[in-house]
């Protein structure tokens, strides 16, 4: 296991949370005075992707990708860019980010408590793996044994 980054946003660094700086999920949040946009969770907060990239702190191409409320386009970009990317959020929460950018950054912090969450991307296909016998059989047997992996009607399942 890695060992944990420590992070200036000291929620963060607490023992056992689930969004150290070595966790940083994406998501797409909303308040009561904002619509959907993109943002990271660290610790209890959420950084606002959407207004650091409105305001220059950040940037992934030459237009921007974070003013919609999903990551599709984002995602669409590949691996080269979501580690740039990651590495860049790492840096400026980290504590070797200068006081200056800490107070900068602290301004687009959200707490999660003040947020609502949404889907962050617009799932456009999607995969029913239970459709494969031998997932479904192996699915089976964690719950319900391999005697009765496969209910009866698996066969005529549409």
């Amino acid at each position: 296991m890695s060992q944990l980054k420590i992070s200036w946003v000291e929620s963060a660094n607490a023992p056992g949370h689930p969004f150290p700086l070595n966790n940083l999920p994406y998501g797409v949040f909303s308040t009561e005075t904002t619509e959907p946009h993109c943002g990271v969770a660290i610790g209890d907060m959420i950084l606002d992707v959407t207004a650091l990239e409105e305001a220059g702190v950040i940037k992934v191409d030459d237009v921007p990708v974070f003013d919609l409320p999903m990551w599709n386009e984002f995602m669409d970009m590949g691996a080269e860019t979501w580690q740039a990317f990651r590495t860049s959020l790492t840096d400026l929460r980290g504590v070797g980010a200068d006081k200056e950018t800490q107070a900068m950054l602290a301004k687009h912090l959200i707490a999660q408590t003040d947020a609502e969450m949404h889907l962050p991307f617009a799932v456009s296909e999607y995969t029913d793996f239970y459709a494969g016998r031998h997932h479904a059989t192996n699915v089976g047997t964690m719950f319900r044994g391999a005697q009765n992996a496969l209910p009866p009607n698996w066969l005529h399942i549409p």
